[in-house]
C-alpha cells in the first residue's frame, strides 16, 4: 500500500471512529461504525497511534476575557465532561481533543452561554432575580454548576453502560467485540496523552456566591436546559454517513 492510499485509509477509519464516538448517531449506527473501524484496523495493522495522529484538535470559543469568570470556566468543564475533551481556561474557553469532539463542544458551550443569558434575562423581566451584578452573577453560577452536574451524572451512567458492555463481551468470549470495547475506553487516554502538552494542572478554586433566590433560579434553569438540541447545529459533514 503506498502512501496515497494509507492516507486515504486512515481517513476513513477516522471517520468511522468519530462517527462511533457521535451521540447524534443512533446507538445501532455507532456500534456499526465502530466494528468496521476496528475490522479495517485489524486487516491492515492499523494501530491506535496511526488513528490518532493529526486527528485532534483544538476550538476556542466565547469572549476574550482578562481571566475567563468562574461561572464559564465551570459551564466549560461541563461540556467539555460530555464530549470528551479538555477545558483549558485562559483568556478564553478552548476545546481540546479530537477535532469532531472540540467542534461540537463549542458549539454546544455556545449554545448553553446563549441560553443562561436569555433565561437570566427573562427572569430579570419577571422579577424573579433581582437587578445587578449581584444577582446576576448567583444565577450564572447556579445554572452553571446545574449543569455540570447533569454532565457528572451523564459520565457515570456511560461508564457504568461501558462496564456493562466490556462483562457481556466477556461472557461471550468474542475477542472481536472486546478489542471494540477496548477503543472506546481508551479515547479519552489519547486525548490526555495528545493535548496535554503546555498545560498546568492546578486546584480549581471555590466559587463564592450567596445561596439565595437567584442561585436557586439558575440552578432550576440549569437542570433543565436541553443538552441535545445544540446537535442541531453540528455541520452535515461532521456526521458524514459516506464512509
Amino acid at each position: 500500500m503506498d502512501v496515497r492510499d494509507r492516507e486515504k485509509l486512515l481517513a476513513r477509519i477516522r471517520k468511522l471512529y468519530a462517527m462511533s464516538q457521535e451521540s447524534v448517531a443512533s446507538p445501532h449506527e455507532a456500534e456499526i461504525a465502530l466494528r468496521r473501524c476496528q475490522s479495517l484496523m485489524n486487516r491492515f495493522g492499523i494501530t491506535e497511534a496511526d488513528l490518532a495522529h493529526s486527528e485532534f484538535g483544538a476550538s476556542k470559543v466565547g469572549k476574550v476575557f482578562r481571566s475567563v469568570p468562574s461561572y464559564l470556566g465551570v459551564l466549560g468543564s461541563a461540556v467539555a465532561l460530555i464530549h470528551d475533551c479538555l477545558c483549558v481556561k485562559g483568556d478564553t474557553i478552548e476545546f481540546r481533543g479530537f477535532s469532531i469532539d472540540a467542534d461540537v463542544a463549542a458549539l454546544t458551550y455556545s449554545y448553553l452561554v446563549r441560553v443562561m443569558d436569555r433565561s437570566l434575562k427573562d427572569r430579570k423581566s419577571n422579577g424573579t432575580v433581582a437587578p445587578g451584578r449581584t444577582a446576576s452573577f448567583d444565577y450564572r453560577v447556579g445554572f452553571a454548576l446545574a449543569v455540570l452536574e447533569r454532565a457528572r451524572q451523564m459520565d457515570r451512567e456511560r461508564k457504568a453502560a461501558e462496564q456493562q458492555r466490556t462483562q457481556q463481551t466477556i461472557v461471550k468470549n468474542d475477542p472481536y467485540d472486546a478489542t471494540g470495547s477496548s477503543l472506546v475506553l481508551r479515547k479519552r487516554d489519547l486525548v490526555r496523552q495528545a493535548c496535554m502538552q503546555g498545560l498546568v494542572t492546578g486546584r480549581a478554586k471555590r466559587i463564592r456566591y450567596r445561596n439565595g433566590s437567584a442561585h436557586t433560579a439558575g440552578s432550576h434553569d440549569g437542570a433543565r436546559v436541553s443538552l441535545d438540541k445544540q446537535l442541531d447545529e453540528v455541520p452535515r459533514k461532521a456526521v458524514s454517513k459516506s464512509v
